[in-house]
């Protein structure tokens, strides 16, 4: 399972928060919003990151690096323009070659949300009569 972390947006309705960093990387009790959904995927058990990155790109680059100070391996797909979700999810698809699950990295969120987004599937396909 993977993880298809969006972060390439400006945020331009935050400036001038979002002057020189991208709106992902905010800081919202002395760490950034981005750092708090990498740990929710990492804690839910997911070790494989895919974050899609485009203004201000080197900021998260060079923050979470290969992602080893997370327990995780982070590769990073580029997304020139925005262009929306879809588009950013494509710009992910080299990196990706099973299931995954697509989150906003500009929200936080916890590790019980990743994990029952991850076990969904496995519950639709179980019948729920007696």
């Amino acid at each position: 399972m993977k993880a298809i972390i969006m972060a390439a947006g400006e945020g331009r309705r935050l400036e001038p928060l979002t002057n020189r960093r991208p709106k992902p990387m905010i800081p919202v009790g002395n760490q950034p919003v981005l750092e708090y959904v990498v740990e929710a995927v990492a804690d839910a058990g997911i070790d494989d990151i895919v974050l899609v990155v485009g203004y201000k790109r080197d900021r998260i680059q060079t923050y979470f690096g290969d992602g080893n100070d997370w327990g995780v391996d982070v590769s990073y797909a580029v997304q020139e323009k925005q262009l929306g979700t879809g588009h950013a999810v494509l710009q992910a698809e080299p990196h990706v070659d099973g299931a995954f699950v697509v989150l906003n990295g500009d929200r936080i969120i916890e590790p019980g949300v990743v994990e029952q987004v991850i076990d969904a599937p496995a519950r639709r396909a179980t019948p729920s009569w007696p």
